[in-house]
């Protein structure tokens, strides 16, 4: 490993994909529950809000319809922004995990060719007695460390796609999320409470 790498590809590799990926997808959860929260209540709202239509009537009890209506649409809209934060965790996750996986195969292969380095390696020390022994062995090595380097360098590509495409979920998310702010900013308000006439 020395001869191809200044460095343990094995420990640089797991802190290039370093974190609790797992916990990540939990979030997925999480913002599918919230969505499904919105929807719960704007349908709770609509029918209660039906309910108190057929039974109360005059201009109070048509502002309040339109409240509560509006109330309704604004938490029907916000379930479709969690969904987009679900898929876009699932995605992200599904990405990590294919990435790691690649990683995974390259690293098998980077070691298991060091092995055969370290077996060539030998069997030319064993043949020193010879001429050729220890000129094959060494071509044999120098083959086998260009493979290690060339599958170091597919596991950096990956890795380096795979922060791209973290990159651009950060983005997503954060657009998001914005959008979500600023519905819960726009939700109706009531002006004042309301005092019946009657009372």
């Amino acid at each position: 490993m020395e001869i191809a790498f200044d460095f343990n590809p094995v420990d640089e590799a797991k802190k290039l994909i370093a974190g609790d990926w797992v916990e990540y997808a939990q979030c997925a959860k999480a913002w599918k529950a919230l969505g499904d929260f919105c929807e719960d209540l704007s349908q709770n709202i609509k029918t209660g809000n039906k309910a108190l239509d057929s039974s109360w009537n005059g201009n109070a009890a048509d502002a309040a319809y339109i409240y509560f209506d509006t109330l309704a649409k604004d938490l029907a809209e916000m379930k479709e922004s969690f969904v987009a934060l679900q898929k876009n965790y699932e995605k992200t996750y599904q990405e990590v995990w294919n990435a790691a996986e690649a990683c995974g195969d390259l690293l098998s292969g980077i070691l298991d060719t060091a092995a055969m380095v370290g077996l060539t390696a030998l069997a030319g020390a064993s043949t020193s007695f010879t001429l050729f022994g220890p000129a094959i062995a060494a071509g044999a090595v120098a083959g086998e460390v260009i493979a290690m380097i060339n599958m170091w360098s597919k596991l950096t590509t990956t890795i380096s796609a795979l922060q791209t495409a973290i990159n651009g979920s950060v983005g997503i998310v954060s657009g998001i999320t914005a959008s979500i702010e600023s519905k819960t900013i726009a939700f109706p308000l009531p002006g004042s409470a309301y005092n019946s006439p009657v009372a």
